[in-house]
């Protein structure tokens, strides 16, 4: 890099030398003098005016190194070690200069040991400061590289606490925890004794799931009177029970749960709640289908809902995706600006058509078959806070590779469920807003993909409008 310094007095005899020497220019406001990489053909003695002295890399990223007024000088370093110019140099205001040539400057340091030894300082001096400017640097990068648990308890805390607050005064709110404290204890029939009572005909088997997968697969004979549709359907169940001889005194086995007990356990005790004495449900919820007879067909693909813009912008992801496979632009930080934007506008979308109604989002939650009991009431109210909040963060820069982190997570998380649901040939939809959403199929795991790998470039190239620990970066910054 070009060393710079003032003469001391020495040197001012040697500007009077140079008046000799040199050949005097004057340079307009903002004109280039010296260009980084040029080849060195000149030293510089400033008479009045003011220059700065920077580098500028490749995709132009300026970083400045100081500024020189009158009586300093430049250009000096090349031309020492005949080396190309390591950095460029320009007119702040209206400058006039003593441009001497390499002969002369030669001849110059031969006459002159005093401003030999003074560049040899003001070398020295510059590459202890340069170091401490390096050290200040990369202490700067590691702070805004660093994660810190601080951020993730900013971020999930501020979620939790918003979806229980909100929760309370909301009209639509749920239990933390569902059937927590219910005194109403259903009772439990192993797979053994159902399947006795079955071929003695001695009870009703009553499945408890969604349409679609009754008719996917069903025990045989089995009536379906799906929970979510309880006030509308339980009129003519209750109809046909009271028509039919015998009907009425049988035993109704409710079955069909998943893995959270949500449907059959809900079923059975509406059932308690409308009079019926002999309710019980399976105990084993995920074995019927190995030993009772059932009644199978494809499955048919489920109904499906516009998701509007944020559904557009889920389709976005797969041509980044295509994009990041382009080195310069991979590791572009202004591709990180729009990843945020993107991300942060589909997120915070599909969160706003949850949070107010996180009954019908739970029931999306138990589709996938992956959530136990306790856990579905609570995902259902703090994720969506959560896509809002990191949703934000994104947006606004703030802590965006802790955000980037989470958003990833919520991603792999998702993508977990659609692969398991198309393993399982479930007819579900994908739930990502309201009660229904796009069906699930591999297109939604690659725009889910797409997504997972915005959030690997944000967290490796985010540099441009963030607001972190070490203060708002902006791209072109002063070091």
């Amino acid at each position: 890099m070009e060393a710079t310094g003032k003469p001391s007095g020495a040197e001012i005899t040697a500007g009077l030398k140079l008046c000799q020497l040199g050949q005097e220019v004057g340079v307009p406001t903002g004109a280039r003098i010296v260009s980084q990489g040029e080849a060195p053909e000149f030293f510089y003695v400033i008479q009045s005016g003011r220059v700065r002295v920077f580098r500028e890399t490749a995709d132009r990223i300026q970083t400045d190194l100081t500024e020189l007024g009158a009586g300093a000088y430049f250009g000096e370093v090349a031309l020492v070690t005949g080396q190309l110019r390591s950095a460029s140099v320009e007119a702040l205001e209206a400058t006039t200069l003593i441009k001497v040539s390499k002969e002369e400057f030669d001849r110059l340091l031969d006459q002159n040991p005093q401003l030999a030894r003074h560049i040899i300082q003001q070398l020295a001096s510059w590459l202890v400061a340069g170091d401490q400017r390096l050290e200040t640097e990369v202490v700067h990068q590691v702070k805004l590289r660093q994660l810190s648990w601080f951020d993730y308890v900013l971020m999930l805390g501020l979620s939790l606490v918003l979806s229980l607050v909100v929760n309370i005064y909301n009209d639509n709110r749920i239990p933390l925890i569902h059937g927590w404290g219910d005194k109403n204890v259903i009772p439990e029939i192993g797979l053994d004794q159902a399947l006795q009572m079955y071929q003695k005909n001695q009870a009703i088997f009553v499945d408890a799931r969604k349409s679609a997968f009754f008719s996917q697969q069903h025990i045989k004979g089995a009536s379906n009177l799906p929970t979510i549709l309880f006030d509308l359907m339980f009129p003519m169940f209750q109809f046909t029970l009271t028509q039919t001889e015998g009907d009425k005194d049988k035993t109704l086995v409710v079955y069909g749960g998943t893995f959270s007990r949500r449907m059959d356990l809900d079923l059975a005790r509406l059932l308690k709640h409308k009079g019926l004495e002999h309710v019980v449900v399976l105990k084993d919820y995920s074995g019927w289908p190995k030993v009772f007879p059932l009644r199978e067909k494809a499955a048919a693909t489920p109904g499906s809902l516009d998701l509007g813009l944020a559904g557009l912008l889920e389709w976005l992801p797969v041509s980044i995706f295509l994009l990041i496979l382009i080195p310069p632009i991979r590791r572009s930080p202004y591709l990180s600006v729009v990843c945020r934007v993107l991300l942060a506008a589909i997120f915070i979308s599909f969160a706003l058509s949850k949070i107010m109604r996180p009954a019908v989002f739970a029931l999306n939650v138990v589709d996938y078959n992956l959530t136990p009991a306790w856990g579905v009431n609570l995902w259902s109210l703090a994720l969506p806070w959560a896509e809002l909040v990191v949703g934000l963060f994104l947006l606004l820069g703030i802590r965006t590779r802790a955000a980037a982190t989470l958003i990833g997570a919520m991603n792999v998380i998702f993508i977990v469920g659609l692969v398991n649901a198309i393993l399982h040939n479930m007819p579900i939809n994908c739930g990502c807003v309201g009660e229904v959403g796009e069906p699930v199929n591999w297109w939604k795991v690659m725009k889910n993909t797409g997504m997972l790998v915005m959030c690997i470039q944000i967290f490796l190239y985010d540099r441009f409008m963030v607001l972190d620990r070490g203060g708002f970066i902006l791209r072109d910054r002063k070091i």
